[in-house]
């Protein structure tokens, strides 16, 4: 797909990519949960129920990791790309009166604030530097 928005289509967005990125944040936090645990049992010196305890946990951490993948593919339908898992960054492609931009969103903002010139993706993000109609730079 390739989807370009506008700033304010890119804000409108917002409470979607909110809501797909919740769904991240609480199944990578499960499965460091599920990590530590694993760790534990694996220390463990009682047999019983111990191979079955790990290969739960084992399932339970790969139906994470499909959980994830979903989600992230969720982001990839609207023609977007997760950037990075931790802090969860998504690039949003998008145009401007000046041509064409990358918008970028970390998971704890309320709006898109910050961005990149095409090509410049993989660049420290930079707020993003509006315009008044007049053509004069915005506050």
């Amino acid at each position: 797909m390739n989807a370009t928005y506008t700033l304010a289509e890119a804000n409108r967005l917002v409470p979607l990519l909110r809501s797909i990125a919740a769904e991240i944040e609480e199944r990578r936090a499960e499965k460091r949960r599920l990590r530590r645990l694993r760790e534990q049992l694996g220390t463990a010196r009682t047999p019983e129920g111990l191979r079955t305890a790990v290969q739960a946990i084992d399932s339970r951490l790969t139906g994470l990791d499909v959980g994830i993948s979903a989600a992230r593919h969720e982001f990839e339908t609207l023609g977007l790309e997760v950037l990075r898992m931790s802090p969860l960054t998504v690039h949003i492609p998008g145009r401007t009166l000046d041509g064409p931009v990358v918008f970028c969103w970390q998971v704890d903002e309320d709006e898109v604030h910050h961005g990149h010139l095409l090509g410049e993706e993989e660049s420290a993000r930079r707020p993003l530097q509006l315009r008044n109609h007049d053509g004069g730079q915005a506050a």
